[in-house]
């Protein structure tokens, strides 16, 4: 297969994350960048043609691929513009701000057989997918119950609340670890900096096989967090997924019998953890950027396409109704 010819729409913080990250990925060839900013495309520097319209872009035979790195208010509109040019699409999380833009978007691709991806960087962190393999094999027994945090004082935008920002991070890990049918979900968000702009959020899941989630999110925290839980009954593990800090670890635990025990206090014969896997030096985004080439290639649904992402757009939207 030829390299893919991508163009990039919005040169912002994660834009040049993008642009970083493309031009070293194998099969991936970035000839194209596009942005409103005249300053950000003087300093992207990639020797890559320029173009402050994304229609024109788009119309660019060079470009067979679009990548939408802008807020998240105009995914919908730019990845329909670059799907109905015939080009293979990646966007930032999420798909769309609406259930229906994304279903539309799916559709959309799916009549062109183009591929739709969508950058829910975790799902492809070696950790993510070795606690999946662990959960998998039945070492955590059944599962009870998965819990997510997100927080600290960092990037806090002005575009997007903390759930449609942060949530779909952990809603995409949630539906890959537990992939159950959500019977039900709630989000509570709590607005303190900008008037209609939550910066706390707090919500519950329930799942059709009985696991239970919770998830918080804040961007008001002196604690910077970016971890996973999982309970199970024989066994418990955390990921870890700050940058620089990764690791994955298990925990063996025994609980006594409750029905057993006369105290009021149930004993926990053993509670270690049991094995630790440190982070290695593959970067996560560059392995969903391979993802994404590969993908292309083989027609092969990656972990984060439109069509699974479109339910997290689902449930994102549910949680608020």
């Amino acid at each position: 297969m030829a390299d893919v010819g991508i163009g990039v729409v919005g040169l912002g913080y994660w834009g040049e994350k993008l642009l970083r990250t493309f031009g070293r990925t194998p099969g991936l060839r970035v000839v194209a960048v596009c942005d409103g900013d005249a300053a950000r495309l003087q300093a992207a520097g990639v020797g890559a043609r320029v173009f402050t319209d994304t229609a024109a872009l788009c119309a660019d035979p060079a470009v067979t691929a679009v990548a939408v790195a802008t807020p998240p208010s105009t995914h919908f509109d730019l990845a329909r513009l670059a799907l109905r040019a015939g080009k293979h699409c990646w966007v930032e999380k999420p798909l769309a701000l609406r259930a229906q833009e994304a279903r539309e978007l799916v559709a959309l691709a799916r009549a062109n057989a183009l591929t739709l991806f969508v950058d829910e960087t975790f799902l492809y962190d070696p950790l993510v997918q070795t606690a999946k393999q662990w959960i998998d094999s039945g070492r955590l027994g059944r599962l009870y119950h998965l819990s997510f945090e997100r927080l600290g004082m960092g990037r806090i935008r002005r575009d997007s609340n903390v759930w449609w920002n942060s949530a779909p991070h952990d809603l995409a890990i949630l539906r890959y670890l537990a992939p159950a049918e959500v019977d039900s979900i709630r989000v509570e968000q709590f607005t303190y900096l900008q008037p209609n702009l939550a910066d706390m959020a707090v919500a519950t899941v329930r799942l059709s096989d009985g696991v239970s989630a919770h998830v918080y999110l804040s961007w008001l925290s002196p604690v910077k967090a970016a971890s996973v839980v999982v309970v199970g009954s024989q066994g418990m593990l955390q990921f870890e997924g700050r940058f620089g800090q990764r690791k994955l670890t298990f925990f063996d635990y025994t609980v006594t019998d409750p029905a057993t025990v006369l105290d009021n206090v149930v004993p926990i014969p053993r509670f270690e953890p049991a094995e630790v896997v440190p982070g290695g030096n593959e970067e996560p985004l560059a392995l969903a950027a391979q993802a994404f080439v590969g993908s292309i290639g083989s027609g092969v649904a990656a972990p984060s396409a439109g069509v699974y992402s479109a339910r997290v757009v689902e449930l994102l939207e549910a949680a608020e109704a």
